[in-house]
Parts: structure tokens; sequence; C-alpha cells
């Protein structure tokens, strides 16, 4: 839901960026993966479009910043990693600005093995270990404060990745 509301966030705010920000709802990650397969399997050679995925799989916790790419990303693209810590400095505010090594997910794989950038939320995982597919996964529990955090910080990130005029895989 956050995603979703990072969008309309965008929309509200009357932002239009260069590029088109997509929201995917992920089915069947912790039992094969079919879902990231099949959106992969639907855009076909349009997956050469996407300028970034971003999973947040972490619950809605308060964020911390963002992991970028696979564990050698700094390495491989230091010019993107390095764009990526820059946006990241948007953030510092909400405290949600640290950027590291080791991002991406299960969920966006398929896009990630293709070249496209990946991005996973990093949050304060004070929780959501505990409530992790329990029936304390709801929104009950969430901090509404912590969550329209986690909503800025999507947004922020997901407005500057669409809007840049270069594209992070263009960055080496």
């Amino acid at each position: 839901m956050s995603a979703l509301e990072a969008v309309l966030l965008v929309k509200r705010l009357g932002l239009q960026p260069r590029r088109t920000m997509r929201v995917v709802f992920w089915v069947n990650e912790e039992n094969g993966g079919a879902g990231g397969r099949a959106y992969r399997a639907l855009v076909g050679d349009q997956v050469r479009n996407h300028v970034a995925a971003i999973e947040d799989d972490n619950g809605a916790e308060k964020p911390t910043g963002f992991g970028f790419g696979g564990v050698q990303a700094q390495a491989v693209f230091p010019g993107a990693f390095q764009r990526a810590v820059e946006i990241g400095e948007l953030l510092k505010s909400v405290g949600a600005d640290k950027i590291v090594s080791k991002g991406g997910g299960g969920d966006i794989r398929p896009l990630t093995a293709d070249g496209v950038p990946g991005f996973a939320v990093r949050t304060v995982g004070t929780r959501y270990p505990e409530w992790h597919h329990s029936h304390g996964d709801s929104f009950e529990n969430v901090s509404p404060h912590d969550f329209q955090l986690h909503i800025a910080s999507l947004a922020v990130l997901s407005y500057v990745l669409a809007d840049m005029p270069e594209r992070l895989s263009d960055l080496k």
C-alpha cells in the first residue's frame, strides 16, 4: 500500500515525471516467485524501458534508506551507486538517507536479472520480524507517522528516478 500511496502523493502534488511510474502488486514470492516471472514475461522487450525496480517487502516501519543493486553494485556500477547515494541525501531530514549495496529482492529478481537497477526499502526492522507472515502483520500495528515517512521516502526515490534525464544503468 505504501507504493500506491507514494504514486498518489506524487500525483496530488501535481508532479509529472518524464517517465511513467508503475505500481505492481506481486504474488507468490514465497512459493516460487511466479508473480515476478509473470510480470517480466508480460513486459517482454519493453523491460529495456524500466529505469529501476523498487521492492518494498520489509514492512511499513520507519525507513532508514534503500539497498541498491546486488552485493557487488558499488563495484560494478560506481556511477549509478553514487547517484543513488545523492538521491538518498534528499531523504536526510527524515532519516531515510542511508544507501547501501545489496538491494532488490525476490519479486524484482526477474527484472534485475535483465539489467534493471534494483532497490529495496530498508527500515528500522524492530517489529516486522515478529509480524512477518503472522496475524500481527496488519495496519493497526503500523505507526501512522512511520507509514507517512515510508510513503514519502518511496515517493522521493520513485519520482527522482522517473524524472532523471539519464538512466542509472547509463552511469557506469
